[in-house]
């Protein structure tokens, strides 16, 4: 199995992207598109504190030492095809031996899902009565817009010795005071409207 790990990537990007490269990127390494898959996890890359999506992207390829041929064609390829999602490419190959790989498949069911396997929920018909309870507002829940990196950065401001579990305990109570004043707010224009 190869796997093409996408750091740092807006994974819907990565997802329309990569339908596009697993043929090509299967027949670079001469195996079926079956064996090859894209991991690209909910992920930043932050330097400086700023986070660097859209400008750094580190590429990472799992695959086995016979692969290792195919990586100067693999490195070109890819160079190409995701210079349009960063400025900036990292790209490390990584090699293993598959006597010491186990995939394990459930026989009952298919390997992957696809458009023809997978189950397509209707969303225009067969409301239950419980949900058709719902408003459209406390189904969809408005994205808070305010300025949770600035109060994150004048944290970091005035604290620059601050350890990484403080950092992190700081970041959490941030996110929870904001999540909180943001429900707080809506509550109050519902109140008020």
């Amino acid at each position: 199995m190869i796997i093409v790990s996408l750091l740092g990537a807006d994974r819907y990007m990565a997802i329309e992207k990569t339908k596009a490269l697993q043929e090509e990127m299967a027949k670079i390494y001469g195996v079926d598109k079956e064996e090859l898959e894209f991991f690209a996890p909910e992920s930043f890359i932050i330097h400086g504190g700023m986070e660097q999506t859209f400008y750094h992207l580190n590429i990472r390829i799992e695959a086995p030492y016979e692969m290792q041929d195919h990586e100067e064609s693999v490195l070109s390829f890819l160079k190409d095809s995701f210079k349009d999602m960063a400025v900036h490419l990292r790209i490390l190959f990584t090699y293993f031996d598959p006597e010491h790989e186990y995939v394990l498949l459930d026989p009952d069911y298919p390997k992957y899902m696809n458009d023809k396997n997978v189950v397509k929920v209707d969303h225009d018909h067969g409301h239950g009565e419980e949900e058709e309870e719902w408003t459209d507002e406390e189904k969809y829940e408005e994205p808070y817009m305010g300025d949770i990196i600035g109060e994150f950065d004048r944290y970091i401001e005035k604290h620059p010795d601050a350890t990484d579990q403080e950092i992190y305990q700081a970041l959490t109570d941030i996110r929870k005071d904001v999540t909180e004043k943001h429900h707080e707010a809506r509550k109050e224009g519902k109140e008020n409207a």
